[in-house]
């Protein structure tokens, strides 16, 4: 396992902080990569819990649990588990006994709303249509003004355009869906 290192900033200064898990982690190997992330959404937190969980799985069983030892040997394994740090730090000090449902990150939007829903500013097909994010400020989904205006969003953009991720798992905790893109 690679030391923590930083993908980038968040907008009020936290460090989005990753790791890598593999064999040989300071080797760039000719192996498929993964990327798993968690808390896009500050109100999420069991997404995080689930990417240090599977961390804790890889790292605690390798050598003895056959699926554990094959993953570390056979992939390069990245995890983000905070991408939104500065909305987390908002739940935890508005609700220290736990239960903030503050969603968004926390951007001063200009016009007396806070914050850009981090998994609607992605570039791809940014601000389609109205239906799966929308452009009020005030809104729980909304997009920001521009695609990867947020430097969160931009900070993991620019990690995936470094790698050839194989699969990427954005954990979330909303429903019982599998999401996936197309």
């Amino acid at each position: 396992c690679v030391p923590r290192f930083s993908i980038g900033i968040s907008g009020e200064g936290r460090t989005l902080w990753t790791t890598k898990i593999s064999d040989n982690p300071y080797i760039d190997e000719d192996e498929p990569e993964a990327f798993v992330t968690g808390l896009h959404h500050a109100c999420e937190p069991i997404g995080s819990e689930i990417g240090l969980e599977f961390m804790r799985f890889l790292l605690a069983n390798y050598g003895s649990d056959p699926v554990a030892t094959n993953l570390v040997n056979n992939y390069e394994l990245y995890f983000c588990p905070v991408v939104n740090p500065d909305g987390y730090e908002y739940n935890r000090i508005t609700n220290p006994n736990g239960g903030g449902m503050w969603r968004k990150n926390r951007r001063d939007n200009g016009d007396g709303s806070h914050g850009i829903d981090l998994n609607r500013n992605y570039s791809y097909f940014w601000g389609y249509d109205n239906s799966g994010s929308s452009g009020d400020g005030f809104d729980e989904t909304y997009r920001g003004l521009s695609p990867a205006s947020e430097p969160e969003v931009a900070a993991l953009q620019n990690f995936n355009s470094q790698h050839d991720f194989a699969i990427i798992v954005n954990y979330h905790s909303y429903g019982q869906y599998f999401l996936h893109p197309w």
